[in-house]
């Protein structure tokens, strides 16, 4: 059994060759250049890129051609497609795509509605249940059954990627820029949704702690992830007022979220409660 993710899953290739995934790379555009997402251009020099940039960088899909050729290199495998979202990307399509020029039912393309360490965390369970010797049928209902309920907030440490990127009016950021207002965004369903807004971090902190616990409960038996973009402090004070159980380090939010939300964001992900 193959699992297959892209690199917006934010899993490193050391990591995920570690786990037996196969991870495609999207590809980010700075100017002319293109870089393959972790592959040829890494984390930290994505973020050193961005603070430096006069533009905003672009993403690009992992294409059909791209899937078409890992699918043909197991020809005799079931395979699980874990892409991000696909209200975030074509990346999901393509693959969809791809399989259907196969004709073979058994490779499996799931809608998953997340990113980010929401994706990694599918990701994670789907490799647990190939090693607990689970038949492919039984991990792609699973997967498609508890992908819904997962809840992913980012809190910027900047308005300034948000207004570069059209996400807020010049006005609406720079007022909160002046103010340090700190937005609480969500992504559910593959749908970026502000919930509610802050000043100053640590204020933006605690009113998604607020919101985790009251709002949205989460299920402790299941999993759950962070992620920063270089805000080491920031991501440990937010797990520190949390009471998830994680032994993992928290993982380096990678260029698709990062270009929008830009270096200093704070990444909590888990699964809601049933």
């Amino acid at each position: 059994m193959i699992i297959m993710t892209d690199s917006t899953s934010d899993l490193t290739y050391e990591e995920a060759e570690a786990l037996g995934v196969e991870m495609y790379s999207l590809k980010v555009i700075f100017g002319n250049r293109i870089y393959e997402d972790k592959r040829t251009i890494t984390n930290v020099e994505f973020y050193e890129k961005l603070r430096t940039s006069k533009e905003l960088p672009t993403t690009s899909l992992v294409s059909a051609g791209e899937w078409l050729d890992a699918f043909r290199a197991h020809p005799d495998d079931d395979i699980i497609v874990l892409p991000l979202s696909s209200g975030l990307s074509g990346t999901y399509a393509a693959a969809c795509a791809a399989r259907d020029e196969t004709g073979r039912r058994n490779i499996h393309v799931i809608e998953t509605s997340t990113i980010c360490v929401g994706l990694s965390m599918l990701v994670k369970l789907a490799v647990k249940m190939r090693a607990e010797g689970k038949p492919v049928g039984e991990i792609v209902r699973y997967l498609t059954r508890v992908a819904p309920r997962i809840r992913i907030y980012v809190v910027p440490e900047t308005l300034r990627y948000l207004i570069r990127g059209g996400r807020l009016s010049l006005v609406t950021g720079a007022v909160g820029e002046l103010l340090s207002v700190k937005p609480i965004a969500m992504l559910q369903n593959g749908v970026v949704k502000n919930m509610k807004k802050a000043r100053g971090m640590n204020a933006a902190l605690n009113a998604l702690v607020e919101i985790i616990m009251t709002q949205f409960p989460p299920d402790l038996s299941m999993p759950a992830a962070y992620a920063h973009a270089g805000n080491f402090d920031g991501v440990q004070a937010l797990a520190a007022k949390l009471p998830f159980v994680t032994h993992e380090e928290p993982a380096w939010m990678g260029s698709v979220v990062g270009t929008h939300c830009g270096p200093g964001s704070v990444v909590v992900a888990y699964f809601q409660l049933a």
